[in-house]
């Protein structure tokens, strides 16, 4: 379906080609609104309903209520859709907001990203190296402001790591950010991920064992052409900007319907000005092209060739892909379509289901979001970066959608101070435990988590006890996990158990492991200890280990010591 007025409600290409890196970052009048749009309500009654808007090309949002979706548009499109049966109220004026864009002192625009990366690389050689993956699409074509597309890999860095091969013993974690250029929170996570990681190592346990063991890897921004418009203007472009199919509209790709799996679906459109265009072919835009290929390059292929072959439990990586809005946390197959607001049909899920929705729900126990598949929660999609890393690769793949649906914090440009008051502190562990589990996600995210450990000093004696839970589930969304009895828990001292540690076994506090949630307590000799890691870790009763949580001990004689959860 074409949208006349999408033709002339957008700046012309030409005038685009003029933006410059050296052009200084403005905050945005509110009165520009979104180049004269705004979020709608559209009440969506049925199943077919649904489908009419979806095939519409309309420019959805990525939040839903229980009967209607969300689009960016302005009064032309209201018409349209009224004229096609649709109620459409609004639900948000683009003037309605406080200048969102505050470049120099809130959000970071594409150059400050990419010198953030460089610096963090000068200043912590030994754990940090920028790799250059590809070029973006103005780039590729020699037109002005075109940009490298770059990633950090963050690890305790020996000869050999960071290799652009899959050949590595260190489990990966790939986190996205940023492929839709209008999401502005998610390169903010990106960021403080990063520094997180960086400033932790060798102070905060976890991210020392994590540094030591694993490869973070991290796109801080995936699309930066379409983000420099963002920067630079008042238009929420959400694709990237090839002006060769759509030049004097809404041009450009969207990314994430440009992926080369399960391309040309439902939930994308084929006609160039619709905001869901997916491209003339599959991974057709330089941005998602080396995309896969970096994901080639970083995860070996453990799925085979059908659509119903599954990942062994074995299967090594994670990637997550951050988006905003709507405090999900979305799971392949995003591709299928079923009723929202009920799981969806075992034909209609992926082959590693169980394993997938398992760890979604493990990260959602930290920030709170409703997991599930995207038909699920949200709306069907094809040609998705988590349905192409999942069903091409076999990894864990993941879409975060940050920020709630309304109010300052919700929306593509909530209050910068969103970022640190609510979206970081909520996101920050279900990180952490994603990369706990890269080793192997479909069978680790199984197990029970290791919370609150303490240390005990007793003459030579050291106690070190633990609370193993099962019950670290997210409670909202589809098909959420059984809750399964805790069955037996252990420590290691210095090396983890895949890298030769010896295990110590713990006891239950109450003397027997019957419950979802056990208390245990062990016990080391204080003599053997230096400054070194304990890493606990717990059982259910169907055999699943979980991941491990770590804490130091030193020398000296110690009060009771609470890990930070």
């Amino acid at each position: 379906m074409s949208h006349p007025a999408l033709l002339l409600r957008a700046a012309p290409a030409v005038l685009l080609m003029a933006l410059t890196l050296s052009l200084p970052a403005r905050a945005i009048d509110p009165a520009d609104g979104a180049g004269g749009k705004s979020i709608y309500r559209v009440l969506v009654r049925d199943g077919d309903e649904v489908h009419r808007l979806l095939e519409g090309g309309w420019d959805l949002v990525e939040a839903r209520g229980p009967d209607y979706l969300l689009i960016v548009g302005d009064p032309a499109d209201v018409e349209a859709l009224r004229r096609q049966g649709f109620t459409v109220t609004l639900e948000e004026t683009g003037a309605g907001r406080a200048a969102p864009f505050t470049f120099y002192g809130g959000y970071r625009t594409v150059f400050e990203h990419y010198q953030y990366l460089d610096a963090v690389a000068a200043a912590y050689p030994h754990l940090a190296q920028v790799i250059d993956y590809g070029d973006s699409w103005r780039k590729t074509t020699n037109q002005p402001n075109g940009h490298d597309l770059k990633a950090i890999c963050i690890t305790r860095l020996r000869p050999g790591d960071c290799a652009l091969n899959p050949n590595t013993d260190k489990p990966r974690l790939l986190m996205i950010a940023a492929i839709h250029a209008r999401e502005l929170s998610t390169s903010e996570m990106a960021w403080r991920w990063i520094d997180y990681l960086v400033a932790g190592y060798n102070i905060d346990p976890d991210v020392t064992w994590l540094l030591d063991y694993h490869e973070l890897w991290v796109i801080p921004v995936a699309n930066p052409d379409g983000r420099l418009i963002v920067e630079t203007s008042n238009i929420w472009q959400r694709k990237n900007t090839n002006t060769t199919h759509c030049g004097w509209g809404t041009f450009g790709v969207d990314l994430n319907r440009n992926a080369g799996f399960a391309w040309g679906g439902s939930g994308s459109s084929g006609f160039p000005c619709d905001e869901t265009y997916r491209g003339p072919a599959p991974a057709s835009e330089p941005e998602e092209y080396h995309l896969e290929a970096l994901m080639q390059q970083l995860f070996h292929d453990q799925r085979g060739p059908l659509i119903t072959d599954t990942a062994p439990l074995t299967t090594s990586g994670v990637m997550l892909t951050l988006h905003s809005y709507s405090d999900l946390i979305l799971l392949p197959w995003g591709w299928t379509q079923c009723t929202a607001g009920s799981i969806c049909q075992p034909d209609r899920r992926a082959p590693n289901d169980t394993g997938l929705r398992a760890l979604g729900f493990r990260m959602s126990y930290f920030n709170g979001y409703s997991t599930g598949q995207a038909a699920e929660l949200l709306y069907w999609a094809s040609g998705t970066t988590d349905d192409w890393a999942y069903g091409t690769l076999g990894i864990a793949a993941y879409t975060f959608e940050i920020g709630p649906q309304s109010g300052a914090c919700g929306a593509f440009h909530p209050a910068y101070s969103c970022q640190d008051s609510l979206f970081w502190p909520q996101n920050r562990l279900a990180f952490v435990y994603a990369a706990k589990v890269a080793r192997q996600p479909y069978a680790l995210a199984h197990g029970p988590s290791a919370l609150s450990l303490t240390l005990g000093v007793s003459g030579t004696l050291l106690t070190i006890g633990a609370t193993i839970d099962d019950a670290t589930l997210g409670t909202a969304g589809f098909g959420r996990p059984v809750i399964q009895s805790i069955s037996a828990a252990e420590m290691y001292l210095d090396l983890p158990p895949w890298a030769g540690g010896v295990p110590i076994p713990m006891t239950a506090q109450d003397g027997s492991f019957n419950s979802t949630s056990e208390r245990v307590v062990g016990v080391l000799d204080a003599g053997s200890v230096g400054r070194h890691l304990v890493f606990v870790r717990g059982r259910d009763a169907e055999g699943n280990w979980g991941p491990p949580t770590a804490m130091w001990l030193t020398q000296q004689a110690m009060p009771i010591v609470r890990h930070q959860e």
